[in-house]
């Protein structure tokens, strides 16, 4: 923040606030035209660097970013009427108290509001910044394309080369995690970590190159993935133990009901079958969602690079201009988008970005 903004912070009194995820809220009235509150709210926004995450016709939501770069509170700004603008501004985590930072956003963001109200007012700047944010609401300055790039190929999406991939990718991981549990030790949590992480990344090249991006079938896949994994990596670790200590007759389910009446000993304390119990559901279950949320990321990102920036800002536009989906089709059609599924692909697309959009306001 520089001086100026932190000597503008610095005059305004904090409010404490107590709540699991503190929030405050506080109004202001402004004599400014109805059409230029949302163009100045932006303006005020940029200048304070905090990222802006959804904007509509009357409210504008950003959040702010703290040391490094970690985001800290979302600040929502709507116009109501009469001229009134709300603040609101919300912690992110939850700590039951914000020690005033809340209210220390939202008086900063009204403190910077009034003062470039009337900076601008008075140099005329505030007429130019309703004219440049109608232009880009209306797509004044869009330029409608000729042509369009043509719909790129694709392999037919194989659920079955998807599993066949994502089972590779889980044996290998349960035989790796035996190896190192056996000839090394197990940190619990760290393990977990790491498998999220890398079936996450691994399984999502995987469904790119299948072109599988069904989100619904592969959270089942995945669930099934863990299960292999776990299975996998028990029985691995069998196999080690009576290779090292040439034992035979000793079957797996014997195995593991030996490991059942060992239970789980933390340090010196032994949790017994309960502890083990709940051991190995964390085991298939934190790596899941780890996991899960990487695919998700990736799978999105791909769904959105299938398309030419091209086709995707030309489809949004026809939707800004009040077509209808049938109506968007036969456009695309003419511009030699004709296949359903490549049109689909497109409102997949779209879809996917409008789905990054409310994740970022979360």
């Amino acid at each position: 923040m520089n001086l100026e903004l932190e000597n503008l912070q610095s005059t305004i009194k904090r409010k404490y606030s107590f709540k699991y995820k503190p929030e405050f809220s506080e109004s202001f009235k402004t004599d400014s035209k109805e059409s230029q509150i949302i163009p100045l709210t932006i303006e005020v926004f940029e200048k304070l660097e905090w990222p802006i995450v959804y904007r509509d016709t009357n409210s504008v939501e950003a959040k702010r970013k703290g040391d490094w770069n970690k985001l800290t509170e979302k600040i929502t700004v709507t116009k109501k009427a009469a001229g009134r603008i709300e603040v609101h501004s919300k912690s992110i985590e939850g700590n039951f108290i914000d020690f005033g930072k809340n209210s220390l956003r939202t008086g900063l963001f009204i403190a910077l509001f009034k003062k470039l109200e009337t900076e601008y007012k008075e140099n005329g700047k505030l007429e130019v910044l309703e004219t440049e944010f109608e232009k880009q609401s209306n797509w004044d300055d869009y330029e409608i394309p000729a042509e369009l790039p043509k719909p790129k190929q694709f392999r037919k999406p194989s659920l079955s080369l998807s599993i066949l991939g994502g089972l590779s990718i889980v044996v290998l991981f349960g035989v790796l995690i035996a190896f190192l549990t056996v000839s090394f030790t197990y940190v619990i949590g760290l393990y977990e970590l790491g498998i999220g992480l890398g079936i996450g990344y691994l399984f999502g090249q995987v469904l790119k190159k299948t072109n599988y991006v069904d989100f619904n079938p592969i959270q089942f896949v995945l669930a099934g993935m863990m299960i292999v994994m776990f299975i996998t990596n028990q029985f691995t670790q069998y196999q080690m133990l009576i290779a090292e200590n040439n034992i035979s007759e000793f079957s797996f389910l014997e195995f593991i009901n030996i490991r059942f009446k060992g239970g789980l000993t933390i340090k010196s304390l032994n949790t017994g079958w309960i502890g083990l119990t709940l051991s190995w559901i964390f085991q298939m279950t934190f790596p899941y969602f780890l996991a899960l949320a990487r695919i998700g990321g990736i799978t999105t990102s791909y769904t959105i690079e299938k398309v030419p920036k091209e086709a995707l800002e030309y489809t949004v536009y026809l939707f800004e201009m009040n077509k209808s989906e049938s109506e968007v089709r036969a456009v695309l059609s003419q511009k030699g988008w004709n296949k359903k599924v490549d049109q689909d692909m497109v409102f997949q697309a779209i879809g996917a970005i409008l789905g990054f959009q409310e994740m970022n306001r979360e």
